[in-house]
Order: C-alpha cells, then structure tokens, then sequence
C-alpha cells in the first residue's frame, strides 16, 4: 500500500508560518530583558542578583553571571525581594518608563537609580549574614637608595575590620620609618581603634581610640578617647561611604616640653569604590580635628589612592597622602606634610 504526501495548500503555508512567527514574538515578548550599560540587551530569565553579579539565564547563552556594573536596566514581570543599602523591598517586579529604572514592590513604585545599589535579590532572600564578617589589608611601601645620597625609606600599614551580627571593630596599626645617610630623619607609628554599635541598618553609635608618636613634628606622643555618632551612606559590593562625628578628648605631649589637651571635635569619612570585578578600586579616607577652645587649633588628614590588581590577593597601591596642621608645635615645622607613595597591598 502507498501513501502520498500532499504539501500544503500555499495559503495554508502562509497562514503556518504567521503563525510560528507570532508564537515567537509573543514569547519574546513575555521574556525578561537585561539592558547593559553600553547600550545592548538580551532577553531570557531573570534569576537574582549574589555578590555583586545579576544571574540570568539565556535560551542562546545559557546561565550568565553579570557583573552589576554592567547592567543599565531590567525587564522583568516576575517578582523577586531586594535588599538595597538601608531597605528592603519585597514582590517587587521591573519596568522601564521614561528612560528610568522603575520597581513595582508591596511598598510602591519606587525609581532606582542603580543596579549596583542592589545588595541582594532572589524569589525570598532568606539567607542571614554570617555572624562574623572579617576583612583587612596590609600595605607595604620600601624605597632603597645607594650611591650619591643613601635613603632608606619603610612605611607599613596594617588594617582589619570585624563584623558581629550589629557590632563593627576596626583596628588600624602604622609604621613610619625614613634615614637619610645613616641619619634618622623620621620615625612614627599609629594606632587606632574604632567600635561602632549599629541600632538601624545605616545610623550606630560610635567610640574611638587612638595613639600616636611622630618625632619629625616633634610629638613625643599623642593620645584621644572619643563618642558620637555614625551614619553608613552606601555598604554594597560596590561602593562603601560612612561618616563619623565625635567629641574627643586629646592629650598631647610634645618633645619640647610643651604639653596641650583639650576637648575637641572629630570628623572621619571613609569611601571605596570597586571599580569593577577584577578588583581595581578607588578609595578615600579623611580626617578633621577642630578643638572646642581655640578656633585656629585644627588639623586634616587624608589618604587618597587607587588599588590595582596583580595577582590573587596581591594588589599595587599608588596614594597621595595630605596632613595639614595649622597649629603645629613648632613655628619651624610646616604645616603641610604631604607624600606620594607607591607599594604593594595583601587582602584578606
């Protein structure tokens, strides 16, 4: 027995492929989209967002893990809880309305300025933070100089923080060290400690405590207890912004004979931008002292650098260090202390 195969009437075969055609544009459609940065998009899933990258799933690409500074916008009808600095939102689903990122959550439509201000985002985020959080940095900068001037120059800085559950400690140790011909012409060292006690996501009260000597501005040695208060402006994978404000008392002894204490105010900012995943990052740190009993008697600080990636753990730090003390406990000694460094940084 046979069978003939008849192919379709040609208007049958239109009418087919409009079909096949409108099945894909509608799928299309109800796909999820991801906007990048440089103008470009893909459709497919939308699956969260995880230290600092969004997970999306393509039908052509399969799963993509895509770093938040990439992404411009996101498409998606599904509905997810986020975590941003200081909130969190939750059911929320994403639109696009005047060139603007837009999340529909049970707390209202609100605009969203930046993918990378998303701490987290999943169907629940129910995973808690570890109970003890570590971080830290050393940082090395050597010079060694032979021939028509001998220099020797050592500079050591060593920082960690630790984090339990709403308390934060942060211990800062350095070490100055600089001969010129077999003469010293500097050697100094800091150590600070700083605890913050968190009562919201953003605001903690604060307390710090910090020694120092530095034979060059002839202080033979310096000491200050203070309290205040905080405020954390940004703490994602991102970006770090926290500022500080509190009353201290400082005691000051200087080589001369000259003692000074005093009550005074005290301001610190911190930043760190994370450039991008490979670990470039831009950082900023200052500090303010201005005394209660003299308007003249204040001093600045401030560390200004970039961090480049070498290798693992290991990073090259090229910084601008300021100090500025107006009131410095000789007229001989300069006000402006400023250095320019290079050296090589370890994370852990």
């Amino acid at each position: 027995m046979f069978y003939k195969y008849r192919l379709p009437h040609p208007d049958a075969r239109h009418l087919l492929w409009v079909m096949l055609l409108g099945m894909a544009l509608a799928s299309s459609a109800t796909a999820d989209r991801l906007h990048f940065a440089d103008g470009e998009s893909i459709t497919g899933t939308f699956a969260g967002i995880a230290d600092g990258h969004v997970q999306w799933t393509s039908v052509i690409l399969g799963d993509l893990s895509i770093g938040q500074n990439h992404v411009e916008y996101i498409e998606s009808g599904s509905h997810f809880d986020l975590q941003t600095t200081g909130s969190e939102l939750s059911n929320c689903w994403m639109f696009i309305q005047q060139t603007k990122q837009h999340l529909h959550c049970d707390q209202g439509v609100q605009r969203l300025g930046d993918w990378t201000l998303v701490v987290a985002a999943g169907e629940t985020i129910t995973q808690p933070q570890p109970l003890l959080q570590q971080k830290g940095g050393l940082i090395l900068a050597l010079e060694d100089s032979a021939g028509n001037s001998e220099i020797t120059r050592y500079d050591i800085n060593a920082r960690t923080e630790l984090r339990y559950l709403e308390s934060r400690h942060t211990i800062a140790l350095r070490y100055q060290d600089e001969s010129s011909n077999g003469d010293k012409t500097r050697e100094s060292w800091l150590g600070s400690y700083q605890y913050d006690q968190f009562f919201t996501d953003q605001w903690f009260a604060t307390g710090n405590a910090f020694y120092e000597e530095d034979k060059l501005r002839e202080l033979d040695q310096r000491a200050s207890v203070g309290l205040g208060m905080g405020y954390q402006f940004l703490e994602t994978p991102y970006f770090d912004l926290l500022g500080k404000g509190t009353l201290n008392y400082v005691d000051e002894r200087f080589t001369t004979g000259v003692t000074r204490d005093r009550p005074a105010f005290l301001w610190n900012l911190d930043f760190a931008w994370r450039v991008n995943d490979q670990g470039v990052e831009v950082f900023h740190r200052h500090a303010a002292l201005q005394s209660f009993e003299k308007q003249s008697d204040y001093e600045v600080n401030t560390t200004t650098g970039l961090k480049y990636p070498i290798n693992g753990a290991f990073s090259s730090i090229f910084q601008l260090e300021y100090n500025y003390d107006n009131l410095p406990a000789e007229e001989s000694i300069d006000k402006v202390d400023r250095k320019w460094s290079v050296g090589v940084n370890y994370d852990w």
